[in-house]
């Protein structure tokens, strides 16, 4: 029995350091070499290049309205969408008190007159507004960042230029040496 419980003490521990059940690595890859950063990126693109939309960031976009929209500093429509969700969530809070206060012992969803019914629409019309900001803001920020990323990389890539020994002049060759070290 003793070794049975050292044996798996010894797999929990191995299982524990695992790299497998880490969500993300939390120590240095030593294998990935960070690109040259150009001298003229400044710091906010070089914080846009290294920003990514991960499952935090989802839990986070659905406490924090514009959350993503934020992240990929798009202030404008981070604050559209905090304030239409803020909006969604007071109305939604309104109508239910106003039901609860009016009609004590029933519940919304069992609404039965038009007027009960009305209650009902406007918090569901607040919740679908809430549910549509939500996703609104993790698809469309992460649009918006990704696009920003895109032009950042492409502003400071590689460019094409002519090559000397084209005999066409309107050629654009892309310049590219490859070093190889023994």
């Amino acid at each position: 029995m003793k070794h049975y419980f050292f044996i798996s003490l010894v797999l929990i521990s191995f299982l524990a350091k695992a790299q497998d059940i880490d969500i993300y690595k939390k120590t240095k890859n030593e294998n990935y070499k960070l690109p040259a950063i150009s001298q003229e990126m400044s710091f906010d693109e070089f914080e846009i290049l290294s920003q990514n939309v991960r499952m935090k960031d989802m839990m986070y976009a659905g406490i924090v309205p514009g959350y993503i929209h934020f992240k990929a500093q798009d202030k404008k429509k981070g604050y559209w969408i905090l304030g239409i969700r803020s909006a969604s969530y007071i109305s939604m809070f309104a109508a239910y008190l106003d039901f609860n206060h009016k009609y004590a012992n029933q519940n919304l969803w069992d609404a039965k007159t038009s007027d009960q019914k009305v209650y009902q629409n406007v918090f569901i019309g607040a919740m679908t507004l809430a549910l549509g900001t939500y996703f609104y803001d993790l698809i469309h920020g992460e649009h918006i960042l990704h696009q920003k990323q895109e032009k950042i990389r492409f502003k400071y890539a590689l460019k094409a230029s002519k090559h000397p020994l084209s005999f066409q002049s309107n050629q654009l060759y892309p310049n590219l040496s490859l070093a190889i070290q023994l």
